[in-house]
This record gives C-alpha cells, sequence and structure tokens, in this order.
C-alpha cells in the first residue's frame, strides 16, 4: 500500500475522532445538566413542602430558593463554556485535517515528481544511446519527454554547451513543446551566435508558431544564416516563405529568385517556385497544386533531397466545416514502428485547398531520425483549428500508408476525410 494511502487513512481517522469527541462531551454534559435541574426542582418542591408544615420559615425558603437558582445558573454557563470550548475543538481539529491532507497531498506529488526525475537522469545515458546515436524509431513521446526532463537537468549547470541545448529544443519540439524549444534555442544562441544548424532549427519553430512578431524574429536569424552562408538553400527557402506570409512582396520574390537559381530545372520544386514569383509578381494566379510551403530544399541542393509530395485534398462533405482560420500539418510516421514520433513534418497557415507539400531530410524533427530511413511510412494530413499537432477532436485527418523507394521520388494524394471524435 503507498504511503499516501497509509498516510489519508490514519488522517480519517483523526478526523473522525476529532469531530466525535466534541459530540460525545457535550452530550454527557448535557445529560448531567438535566440531572441536576430535576435534583433542585425535587428540592424546591420540598422547600415549599417544609414550608406547610411549620418546619421552615417563608423568608429561610425564599433565601434558600435563591441560593438552589443561583447554583443552577452557574453550573448552566459552566457548561455552555464548555460546549463552546468542544465547538472549538472541532473547527480547529477540521481545518488541520484539511491542511494536514493538503500537505500530504503536496508532499507525495512532489514525491512522484522527484522520483521521476531521479529516474530520467538515471536513463539519461540509455535515451542519449537510442534517440541519439541510434536514431531508434521505437522511441516514445513518453521516452522523450524523460529523455527532455534528464538533459535539461544536466545542461542547467552547464555554460557553454550550445549543443546540448539545440538537441534537447529539437526534442521540444518533437514532443511540442513549443516556448521550451524557443527558450532552448535561445539558450543556445545565447552561446553560439553564429551556429547555422541552431539559427535554422530556431526559424523554423518561428515560422511554425507564425505570429507577426515571431515571423520577424525568424527573418532576422535568417538573413544571418545568409550571412555566414549566401548559398544555404535552406534559409532562401524559409526566408521566401517568411516574406511570403508577411507579404513582403519585394523581398519575397528575391528570395525565390535566389532559390530558384539553385535548383534543376526538372526539379519538381522548381514549377513551385516559379509559381510563386507569378504570383507574387500578380502575372498569373499560382495553381494551389503546385504550392510549396515546406521547407524547399536541403542544403544538398539537389532535387532527390525531396522525397515525397503529397497532394493534399479536403472531401466535398467536410467543406463546411473547414475553419476560417486554422493550420495544416502534413507529417510522416514510421507505419510499422510503435512511436509516433514524425520523421518529417510541415506545419502551414491554412490556405485554399488542394495544395501540394513536399516531405524531406529537411522536415526532419530529430536529426537522427529521418524521412530517408524509413521504407514503410504513414502520411498524415490534418486540419487543426488551435495549431497543435496532437489528435484535437474536431480537427479534419486523412491517413496514408505508402512504400518510399530511396531510388526515386514519389507523389501521393491524401483525402481529409473524417472528423475526429
Amino acid at each position: 500500500m503507498s504511503v499516501f494511502w497509509i498516510a489519508g487513512i490514519a488522517l480519517f481517522a483523526l478526523a473522525v475522532g476529532i469531530v466525535a469527541f466534541p459530540w460525545i462531551f457535550e452530550g454527557r454534559k448535557r445529560q448531567d445538566t438535566l440531572t441536576n435541574t430535576r435534583l433542585i426542582r425535587q428540592r424546591l418542591n420540598e422547600l415549599e413542602r417544609e414550608e406547610r408544615e411549620g418546619l421552615l420559615s417563608h423568608e429561610d425558603r425564599l433565601e434558600t430558593e435563591k441560593d438552589l437558582k443561583i447554583a443552577l445558573l452557574d453550573e448552566q454557563e459552566h457548561a455552555q463554556q464548555k460546549i463552546t470550548s468542544a465547538r472549538g475543538v472541532l473547527l480547529i481539529g477540521g481545518i488541520l485535517s484539511v491542511v494536514g491532507v493538503a500537505v500530504l497531498y503536496w508532499q507525495v506529488n512532489n514525491v512522484s515528481e522527484l522520483e521521476n526525475w531521479q529516474d530520467a537522469k538515471a536513463k539519461l545515458p540509455e535515451l542519449a544511446e537510442r534517440i541519439v546515436t541510434q536514431g531508434d524509431a521505437s522511441v516514445t513521446e513518453q521516452d522523450l519527454e524523460k529523455f527532455a526532463l534528464g538533459l535539461r537537468t544536466k545542461l542547467i549547470g552547464s555554460d557553454d554547451d550550445a549543443i546540448g541545448w539545440t538537441l534537447l529544443g529539437r526534442v521540444y519540439v518533437a514532443i511540442n513543446h513549443i516556448e521550451s524549444a524557443m527558450d532552448s534555442f535561445e539558450r543556445a544562441l545565447a552561446i553560439e551566435p553564429d551556429n547555422i544548424e541552431t539559427l535554422a532549427s530556431y526559424s523554423q519553430v518561428l515560422l511554425m508558431v507564425n505570429q507577426e512578431s515571431y515571423l520577424a524574429q525568424a527573418k532576422m536569424h535568417l538573413n544571418h544564416i545568409l550571412e555566414l552562408d549566401p548559398q544555404n538553400t535552406g534559409a532562401l527557402g524559409m526566408l521566401a516563405m517568411a516574406a511570403t506570409q508577411q507579404g513582403d512582396k519585394t523581398l519575397a520574390i528575391n528570395t525565390w529568385q535566389r532559390l530558384k537559381a539553385f535548383v534543376p530545372e526538372d526539379a519538381p520544386i522548381y514549377a513551385s517556385i516559379e509559381a510563386q514569383i507569378a504570383q507574387l509578381e500578380g502575372n498569373e494566379p499560382a495553381a494551389p497544386e503546385l504550392l510549396e510551403q515546406g521547407a524547399p530544399l536541403t542544403d544538398e541542393q539537389d532535387s532527390a533531397a525531396v522525397l515525397v509530395t503529397v497532394n493534399v485534398r479536403l472531401d466535398d462533405s467536410l467543406t463546411d466545416k473547414k475553419p476560417q482560420d486554422g493550420y495544416l500539418f502534413v507529417f510522416a510516421q514510421d507505419a510499422n514502428g510503435e512511436s509516433r514520433m514524425p520523421a518529417a513534418v510541415v506545419k502551414m497557415p491554412l490556405g485554399d485547398l488542394p495544395v501540394s507539400v513536399e516531405l524531406s531530410d529537411s522536415n526532419s524533427v530529430m536529426p537522427t531520425l529521418k524521412l530517408s530511413q524509413l521504407s514503410q511510412v504513414r502520411l498524415v494530413a490534418k486540419i487543426s483549428r488551435t495549431g497543435n499537432v496532437m489528435e484535437t477532436s474536431g480537427d479534419l485527418q486523412g491517413t496514408l500508408e505508402v512504400t518510399l523507394n530511396e531510388a526515386e521520388n514519389t507523389q501521393q494524394t491524401i483525402l481529409i476525410n473524417e472528423e475526429l471524435p
């Protein structure tokens, strides 16, 4: 039996005793008072009889009656004081019981959290081996939570581990702790402000949040990446998207054109970039099924970097349930593993459907779990009102399982045809 239940039963027994004692005490005092009252009334009757028989004068009877009544009144006042005192004990005891239970509950919870923290510290090397070194696809969200707790505990005492803080930020992204992820990336950049990987990871999170102030911050970090590496196609793609979302047409067009110069004309993304530029210039509307809103290309500058092109469509029966403001998630998971952690994920503001999204290793959440490592993949497209990647009642979703071929890119179509209960 747990400490909580044992202590809880003991406190309950104590509370019962505290409650019962005053009522038992009060009952006994009330019975004593009634007995004394009957005796005094009996004595008053005897005094009247003695006066009639001439055994007691009238003045003596009145004086004796007065003494008896005063004695009875004093006794009743004393009894009332005892009752009030007993009720005070009851009230204080009740308050102490409530406080005791609250303190016990808090301490037990702290013990549980302490045990979880100690377990996380003890398992940190094992989890690091599975998550960082091996890229184990069977890692669960609970494993990631524990790894994040253990890693953060280790990093708190470190002032120079930028790689560790960046890794922690990526883990937080994987478990959808966005604010904690942003804090971790900021700590990493405070140590190494020119780390391109950290700047890129942080910018990706800022773009996912899609708030005006965060978009401006993402643009600042992406421009810094391009100062350090002018040919970084990943940064060019994210900067182009940020400028497009902000309505900065001049920057968006210039950045898309810079990116197009690095993309082979036969790459699927080439047509998407041209469509974006044409739409921004107002020459022609971009075809929705060609628009790419994920990270467009990895630093390898190779068309093979794009592994899956997902065309997302909405079933006609759900058109009325499509929110005016929301987000579209497209992500890939290992279809054969127990872990639901995505190997690649794209989040974008919800626009017109259909739309085309490209998933690649550049969209990976963890550097050790990439789309190119998987053969059997579960593709998911989800419309969320809240922007939370976790399943939420009312979200609209479609899924598809496919087999990937490393030698060639693949195009798939997902029909969003289900409303989550």
